[in-house]
């Protein structure tokens, strides 16, 4: 190893010496290059204390990976810069003399914070290109100090890139970690990453490092001397540089003799008196570097001391040799981090907050942005400092989405900082109430804007204010109606902006699934909204009442009345989406599934056209639910996977993805999906508590339909009578519902004997039909529920032609199973297992696994085997792909990127990733090198 490559990541080591006491770490390291080399991909997380050689590892990693032909890139998190979006992400890929990655092989400069998910997908696809070429190795340093844009791409990209060779390595400190790492290190751990600890070296390693660094066999006493270090590789450097440093040690014949029992000044003295021994230069020199970050260039230095760069040659050089600074690619930086954090602490605390400011103000020179500086500039700025309110309000607004809660945090630091009267008082007063709101910290949002808010603005303002914040649809309901209340209670407002809070009202109402109370404020907001003139009120009440048709099941009254505002036209682009979201579930309830779907799609397509993460998020979602009714399940799983997970369950609070983990729920016991399913419970568990009544019988339905599966009746039961019992008639509480799910209800009902419960269900679906007497499958439900309930045949026989007419596979082999037994019941057995025939082969063919093996279980009882099904419903092997699957693997092989992928198909990336996951799983392979080769042998017979 030369010193070159011992300094490639940005710290001094001795060159050509090993590593010791580390071999179990150093084999882990060399299991996921070799991992990488046959095509599979890794994580490996390093754990360690300050000084405990995580830098270290990663470097041999380095070395080693080189060697073997890598790719490589290499980032650092630095504590100033915390809350720089994807910081250290970006300096692996993109910086050094010779980048992993091109940036200009991006598609478009990504400057917005909400174009995060985009980059990502661009980030996904440039490393699979290059992965197609070499094994790459990226490692990342100090995560306990990265910004939560990087934990998230740290989670997105390391599942996405799961069957690709790429070996990540991350270090950290424990304990120090931010929650959005913690809570991605925890996910990377459950999806298979390592964990390496380093604690204390040895006895021989000490012995053995000693050795190495002073090429002869250290005596007794010395390494009395060095256990002083408890195990801390670094500081067991630096005492025996320093004790060779101040001749302290003796060396004959191959033995090193400790001359005087004492540890070295400069361990000893500290680094007060250490610095002062130096020239006054060098000392100034050190303490003013200090206050630019862990890396930092020589004109950094001369902006900060005032010196030209020629007078910096040799206090510079002299540092270097005192083992203070050390060369880091074409930057300067500490030696270690404990060695700056020391130099720091020699400095006065009221000194080292003046040296901060001042070295913010020279990185701001340089051009570093706003929201580079902006944590030094918060731990630095006094009253006052127009400059410091200026960065923080910009890194503020900056962070106001991908990072809402520093958002608000760097906000109020703005605030404490101006006098009353400063010009940007209102501004950050908006963001700090809106990101307070975004980051969920819904208590202390709430007291701000009732106290700080309404001390800031005048009425029109608060209420412009309250209809933003009763317009953020990720919020929950109740938090909505509340904002939207408070901004009508508001005196002198103006005629368009009293109409918009009152439309804003009844669809938070109706989302929120109070109905009544939506009900109860239609007549007047529709008036409003007509009276004040203002197209925009009136598409957001149109968007409202279109939701309350819905929930009164006045289908085609809500589906013309979305088409009129539709036509009309909104420049509010959330509203224009939304509205198309909300056509897509009218469409579905009367059973017009492929133009649902296809409003889906160009949704999708239009979102991904204008970059809007949320919009194809929200249109991924309609797509899964749609393809759910229409018994498409593979690929309603492969829209509706990843959309939310466990941790966003315990905070989703809009009805678009509770509607989603509902869906999710169904799916996972259709499929028969058991580990899937206990995940969506636990969401489900986390989702129960919301206030909001829509979104608790979202998470009720979910929790009934895995109770009801597993045989727990009388538990499913209990989650209905959740459901049930809450305001709005069973009937309106999920929004969206399936009709399929009313049949569940009732047999669940005459499980338990709750007649009320199947009473009026059954009235419901009555009137559903009495409101929408066209539609075939709400017709075939009402057949279909009188048909349990009076155990008739009959009425069964009559619904399944309505419901075979209405493209609900799914809902047809249910009631083919219901029609079967009570043919059965009544001697037709003949009839009753053709029925059940039937079932199973619609079942299987749509892969409802679960009713499939139910129908399977009812022909047993009556002594009928039906072994060519049963082979056709595989779960592992080429056989167990579904045809979307099939294409997407033959793609994959034929060395397509996901991207190219999503483009042909004319689907999301991360549609084509869920795609990808399940054809690894299903064949039981880690990558695409071992797809293609089992693809080889499959084509081949062998």
């Amino acid at each position: 190893m030369s010193l070159g490559e011992s300094e490639a990541l940005g710290v001094t080591v001795v060159p050509s010496l090993p590593v010791r006491g580390r071999d179990d770490q150093l084999a882990v390291l060399d299991q996921a290059l070799s991992d990488a080399v046959s095509g599979r991909g890794s994580v490996t997380v390093i754990e360690g204390g300050p000084g405990m050689g995580k830098t270290r590892l990663l470097q041999a990693a380095w070395v080693r990976a080189a060697a073997r032909g890598f790719r490589m890139g290499r980032g650092m998190a630095d504590p100033t810069q915390r809350v720089v979006e994807l910081a250290p992400l970006f300096e692996a890929l993109f910086e050094h003399d010779a980048p992993l990655l091109d940036r200009s092989s991006l598609r478009q400069v990504y400057a917005a914070p909400e174009q995060r998910f985009w980059l990502l997908q661009e980030i996904q696809t440039l490393l699979e290109e290059v992965a197609t070429s070499a094994p790459v190795l990226i490692v990342l340093d100090d995560l306990q100090w990265a910004d939560s844009g990087t934990a998230a791409a740290l989670r997105v990209l390391s599942a996405r890139l799961a069957g690709t060779p790429i070996a990540w390595v991350l270090t950290l400190r424990p304990g120090q970690e931010s929650a959005s790492l913690q809570s991605t290190i925890v996910a990377l751990v459950d999806a298979g990453a390592t964990t390496l600890h380093l604690g204390p070296l040895d006895y021989d390693a000490i012995a053995s490092i000693a050795a190495d660094l002073l090429d002869a066999t250290p005596d007794d006493a010395l390494l009395k001397l060095l256990r002083s270090v408890n195990g801390n590789p670094f500081l067991l450097v630096d005492v025996v540089r320093g004790l060779a440093a101040e001749g302290n040690l003796s060396t004959a014949e191959g033995q090193v003799t400790l001359l005087e029992d004492r540890l070295p000044s400069r361990v000893s003295d500290g680094m007060r008196l250490r610095l002062a021994r130096m020239s006054e230069v060098s000392e100034r020199i050190a303490t003013c570097a200090a206050a630019l970050g862990r890396r930092f260039t020589v004109a950094d230095i001369a902006a900060m001391t005032g010196m030209s760069v020629p007078d910096l040659v040799t206090p510079i050089r002299v540092l270097m040799e005192a083992d203070i600074l050390a060369e880091s690619d074409d930057r300067l930086s500490f030696v270690h981090d404990l060695v700056r954090d020391a130099v720091r602490a020699s400095v006065p605390t009221a000194v080292r907050r003046a040296l901060d400011r001042e070295g913010a103000d020279v990185l701001l020179r340089r051009g570093a942005l706003p929201v580079e500086v902006a944590a030094q500039v918060a731990e630095s700025a006094s009253f006052g400092d127009s400059v410091a309110i200026g960065v923080l309000a910009d890194a503020a607004e900056a962070l106001g989405i991908t990072d809402p809660a520093m958002s608000a945090e760097l906000a109020e630091r703005a605030l404490l900082l101006m006098p009353e009267r400063h010009e940007l008082r209102g501004p950050l007063v908006g963001r700090r109430a809106v990101s307070l709101f975004a980051a969920g910290i819904r208590d202390e949002a709430k007291r701000y804007v009732d106290t700080v808010l309404r001390q800031t603005f005048p009425p029109a303002q608060q209420a412009q204010m309250r209809l933003r914040i009763a317009s953020m649809f990720g919020l929950a309901p109740d938090i909505r109606v509340e904002n939207a209340r408070h901004g009508l209670a508001l005196p002198d407002l103006p005629s368009d902006l009293r109409a918009e809070l009152m439309a804003a009202e009844v669809h938070n109402l109706v989302v929120g699934g109070r109905v009544a109370e939506a009900v109860g404020k239609l007549s007047a907001a529709e008036a409003a909204a007509r009276e004040c003139g203002s197209q925009e009120a009136e598409f957001a009440m149109d968007l409202a009442s279109a939701g309350l048709d819905y929930q009164q099941l006045e289908f085609s009254r809500g589906l013309a009345r979305l088409d009129a505002a539709i036509a009309r036209g909104t420049s509010e682009d959330v509203r224009a989406r939304l509205a198309a979201y909300f056509r897509g579930w009218l469409l579905a309830a009367m059973d017009r599934f492929d133009e649902a779907i296809a409003v889906a799609e160009e949704g999708a397509r239009a979102a991904r056209r204008d970059r809007q993460h949320w919009a194809l998020s929200t249109f991924e979602t309609l797509t899964g639910i749609v393809k759910l009714q229409s018994g498409r399940l593979p690929d309603a799983v492969a829209a509706l996977e990843g959309h939310v997970s466990l941790v966003d369950g315990a905070v989703v609070g809009g009805v678009i993805d509770a509607a989603n983990l509902s869906s999710l729920a169904f799916l996972r016991v259709h499929t028969a999906d058991e580990w899937g399913s206990r995940e969506t419970v636990r969401m489900c568990e986390a989702m129960i508590n919301s206030t909001s009544p829509a979104i608790r019988a979202h998470a009720a339905w979910g929790l009934a339909a895995h109770a009801n599966a597993h045989g727990q009746i009388g538990q499913a039961h209990k989650w209905l009578r959740l459901v049930w019992d809450a305001e709005a008639p069973y009937s309106r509480r999920l929004y969206p519902h399936d009709i399929a799910s009313d049949a569940e209800v009732v047999r669940v009902g005459l499980a338990v004997g709750d007649h009320e419960l199947v009473s009026e269900t059954l009235a419901g679906a009555i009137e559903r039909l009495r409101l929408n007497p066209d539609v075939s499958s709400i017709a075939a439900c009402v057949h279909h529920l009188q048909g349990l309930i009076t155990h008739s045949s009959a009425e069964l026989a009559k619904a399944v032609p309505l419901m075979r007419s209405a493209g609900r596979p799914l809902a047809v082999a249910s009631l083919l199973e219901d029609y079967a037994c009570s043919l059965l019941a009544e001697g037709s057995t003949a009839d009753g297992i053709e029925m059940l025939d039937e079932a199973l082969d619609l079942a299987v063919g749509i892969g409802a696994t679960r009713l499939a093996g139910r129908v399977r279980g009812r022909l047993r009882e009556h002594g009928v085997r039906r072994r060519v099904l049963l082979s056709t419903g595989v779960h592992s092997g080429w056989d167990a792909l579904t045809p979307t699957e099939s294409q997407v693997a033959q793609l994959v092989v034929d060395g397509c990127t996901n991207r190219e992928i999503a483009e042909q198909l004319f689907v999301s990336l991360h549609t084509v990733n869920t795609h990808v996951r399940h054809i690894f799983e299903k064949v039981q392979v880690r990558s695409r090198f071992e797809l293609a080769r089992l693809a080889n042998r499959h084509d081949n017979g062998t």
